[in-house]
């Protein structure tokens, strides 16, 4: 159990009337724990309010992390966020998952961005070791992928202002205009059965056209996909060559990270009530480990529905070789509508930051087509 409020001692939060008596200097403040050491492996932050109650407000925990001795400030890790008017998310709380190396520290801090008026009786904060690195999978990196001819190259603006292509895909949302493009009507012949509405079909075929524009569509290229509707294309990669494997396993978005001994899947075009294969990625060879493409459908969205977005999407592609491909479909909310669990822009724009400061190139934001109304949007990332 970790002391909320042993960082700033004395301190009042901004959630009333936790902490201290003594005024933040900084109004956003709500918690920061004491730096605690962890044995290198996977560790979980859960927190949990008690009778809190909001009118208003977000509440943003980061796990920052600190290396005593080397005259550095803290670092940054990882974060998740809480709107603090949502009952059910409050109640369900926080779970935040990480990797710790050795000679670091690390503690959660938590701050309201916008001010807020809530109000709470108690704040648990709990830390535990999961497990600890694996030696033999931390000292195997995965190789580097050997597909991708058309690479995806860092935008000088992360967000565009010209029309959206079908043809040269970005991570762009859905338009009128690229349902007429031939790119989109080719897509759509060879989806043939799965062809539903023009959001339905639109969505695989994007998946399709961006896996292919960033070479991935070539014989040999093996991809895991996550959502049963990515079955869809399973025809679609065994004509171009690839092999592909659907994850069994939810979305990782608590304490649950990548098993790499016993992955849960099975082969994208295998029946649904086909046995589940548990893959040992550990126990691959080199060149066989890991995966050149990956593809989600909705995996974001339940991600930010758990206030986890970053950190789901991370853990996910973990399994990625570098140089690999992920395209993440995702809903995106308009300003007239409100469906639950439907990213904002504003989400959209910190996914791709956090993305890029981790490691991954990110095809350049194109919003053109999704100001008032929810639309499938296509998130296009490399790992570099």
């Amino acid at each position: 159990m970790l002391d909320p409020f042993g960082f700033f001692i004395g301190q009042s939060s901004a959630i009333v009337p936790l902490g201290g008596v003594e005024r933040s200097l900084d109004t956003r403040y709500a918690f920061h724990t004491p730096y605690v050491e962890f044995q290198p492996g996977r560790v979980v932050f859960r927190l949990r309010f008690d009778r809190l109650r909001a009118s208003f407000g977000e509440l943003r925990v980061n796990v920052n992390a600190f290396i005593p001795g080397s005259g550095r400030d803290a670092i940054f890790v990882t974060s998740a966020r809480v709107n603090l008017h949502d009952a059910a998310a409050v109640a369900r709380g926080l779970t935040i998952s990480f990797m710790s190396v050795a000679g670091a520290t690390y503690a959660a801090y938590g701050y309201c961005t916008e001010g807020t008026d809530a109000r709470a009786e108690g704040l648990t904060i709990e830390a535990e070791q999961l497990e600890t690195a694996d030696p033999a999978t931390a000292q195997r990196p995965l190789l580097p992928s050997k597909f991708g001819a058309g690479q995806l190259q860092a935008p000088t603006r992360l967000i565009a202002s010209e029309p959206p292509s079908f043809a040269y895909p970005v991570s762009q949302a859905i338009t009128d205009t690229q349902l007429q493009e031939p790119d989109f009507e080719r897509w759509k012949g060879q989806l043939g059965d799965h062809v539903g509405t023009p959001e339905q079909s639109w969505t695989l075929a994007f998946a399709a056209q961006a896996l292919r524009s960033y070479g991935l569509l070539e014989p040999g290229a093996r991809g895991i996909c996550w959502g049963p509707e990515c079955r869809a294309l399973a025809p679609v990669f065994a004509d171009a060559g690839c092999s592909a494997l659907l994850a069994e396993a939810a979305p990782i978005s608590g304490d649950a990270g990548i098993d790499w001994h016993a992955f849960p899947c099975r082969r994208l075009d295998a029946r649904a009530d086909s046995p589940i294969e548990l893959l040992p990625l550990a126990d691959e060879a080199p060149d066989q480990r890991g995966f050149d493409f990956l593809l989600s459908l909705g995996a974001a969205n339940q991600g930010y529905a758990d206030g986890n977005t970053a950190n789901m999407l991370l853990e996910m592609m973990s399994v990625l070789r570098p140089r690999g491909v992920a395209v993440h479909m995702l809903l995106l909310s308009g300003r007239t509508t409100a469906t639950p669990g439907a990213l904002p822009r504003g989400e959209v724009e910190r996914l791709a930051v956090t993305l890029l400061s981790r490691g991954f190139s990110v095809a350049q934001l194109n919003f053109e087509g999704a100001e008032d109304l929810d639309r499938p949007f296509g998130l296009v990332l490399r790992k570099d």
